[in-house]
C-alpha cells in the first residue's frame, strides 16, 4: 500500500511539474523572400532607399525579410538568366531598378510567376510595360519617376538659375523610347520661355565631341534628356568638354552629381527605392499589382553644384538658388 501511495505521489508530482513547465516557444516564421534585380552598380542607391524604408512597414531585412539581390554588373545579357534564377528560387516578389531589368523580370516570370515592382521608370506606357497606370494588369506595378515629362521643367530651371540664356543645346539618345515625350515637353517649355533650343541626337562619345565642337560656341547651356548612356559613360566625355567651354549642364540622375553637372532636378534614385517599399508592403499583405496604381514621384529635388558654378563664373539668381533642395560641394558635402 505504501508503495502504491508513493507511485501515485510521484505521478501527481510529475503532472504538476509538467503543468508548471513553460511551453517551448513556437518556431519563428520563415522570413519572406523578395528578389531584387539590379542591372548596374549605378542603380544600387535604389536598393539602399528600399532597405531604409522597409522597417516602417514592419519588414526588417536580415530578420523577417530576406532580400535576394542579383546584380548584372553592367552586362545586360546576364539579366534574363539572373531573373530566371530568382523565379527558380521561389521569391514572392521581384523588384527591379530599371527598364531592362523590368523587361527581363517580366519575361522570366511569365504569366504565373511572382509579381514585379519597378523602382522608378519613365515611358512606361510608351514602351508597352503597363497600359493602364491606375489598374496595371500585366503583373507589375511600381514608381513612375516622370523623368521624361519633367524635361521641360529642367529647361525652365536651368535658364532661371542662370539668367540671360538665349540658346540651349539639348542632347538626347534617339534609341531611348521616352525621348519622344521628353522632346515634346522641352519644345513646349522653350516656346513659353521664348528660348531657342538646338536639338542634337548622340549615341556615342565621338558624336558628343563633334556636337560640342560644332554647337558649343553657339549656346549658353546644355540640357540632357533621360538616357543611361548620357548620364553615365557619356557624361565622362561630355562634362569636361562642357566645362572647358564654360557651359553649365542640367542633368537627370542625382547619383551622378559628382561627375560635374551644374544642376539636377527630379526624384533621386534613393527616393525611388524608398517609395517602392510601400508598394512592396502592400503586395506582401496580399494585394495584387492590379490593386495598386503606378505611383508618381512623391519627392522632387533640385540640386545645384556650387563648385561648378564658381568654376564657370556663373552669376546665379539668388531667389532661384533659395529654391534648391541641395547645394552640392566637392567631396560629397551637401548644404540642405
Amino acid at each position: 500500500m505504501n508503495r502504491l501511495k508513493t507511485v501515485w505521489v510521484l505521478v501527481i508530482l510529475g503532472m504538476m511539474l509538467a503543468g508548471c513547465r513553460p511551453e517551448p516557444a513556437g518556431k519563428a516564421p520563415d522570413p519572406r523572400r523578395v528578389g531584387v534585380l539590379v542591372g548596374t552598380d549605378f542603380r544600387l542607391a535604389k536598393l539602399e532607399g528600399l532597405q531604409d524604408s522597409l522597417p516602417a512597414y514592419g519588414y526588417n531585412p536580415g530578420a523577417n525579410l530576406e532580400l535576394v539581390v542579383k546584380n548584372a554588373k553592367g552586362c545586360n545579357d546576364n539579366l534574363l538568366p539572373l531573373a530566371q534564377e530568382l523565379v527558380a528560387e521561389g521569391v514572392e516578389v521581384i523588384l527591379t531598378t530599371g527598364r531592362v531589368e523590368t523587361e527581363a523580370a517580366k519575361e522570366a516570370a511569365g504569366m504565373d510567376g511572382p509579381p514585379i515592382i519597378f523602382m522608378g521608370l519613365t515611358g512606361i506606357r510608351e514602351e508597352g510595360l503597363v497600359r493602364d497606370l491606375l489598374r496595371p494588369k500585366e503583373g507589375l506595378t511600381g514608381v513612375h519617376n516622370d523623368h521624361a515629362a519633367l524635361s521641360g521643367k529642367r529647361l525652365e530651371l536651368l535658364v532661371k538659375l542662370v539668367p540671360g540664356m538665349k540658346r540651349v543645346l539639348v542632347l538626347y539618345d534617339p534609341q531611348v523610347v521616352p525621348t519622344i515625350e521628353a522632346l515634346a515637353s522641352v519644345r513646349e517649355a522653350a516656346d513659353k520661355l521664348a528660348l531657342t533650343i538646338v536639338e542634337a541626337p548622340v549615341t556615342n562619345p565621338t558624336e558628343i565631341t563633334r556636337v560640342l565642337r560644332e554647337q558649343g560656341p553657339q549656346v549658353e547651356g546644355i540640357l540632357l534628356l533621360p538616357s543611361v548612356f548620357l548620364e553615365s559613360e557619356g557624361a565622362d566625355t561630355l562634362v569636361p568638354l562642357a566645362l572647358e567651354r564654360g557651359l553649365p549642364v542640367m542633368g537627370v540622375e542625382h547619383s551622378e552629381q559628382e561627375k560635374g553637372f551644374f544642376a539636377i532636378f527630379g526624384i533621386t534614385p534613393y527616393d525611388q527605392g524608398y517609395q517602392a517599399a510601400r508598394i512592396l508592403a502592400k503586395i506582401l499583405s496580399g494585394q495584387t499589382p492590379e490593386d495598386i496604381p503606378v505611383e508618381p514621384p512623391a519627392i522632387l529635388k533640385l540640386t545645384v553644384n556650387l563648385d561648378v558654378a564658381v568654376q564657370l563664373g556663373l552669376e546665379l539668381d539668388p531667389l532661384m538658388l533659395g529654391f534648391a533642395d541641395v547645394l552640392y560641394r566637392e567631396g560629397g558635402d551637401r548644404l540642405e
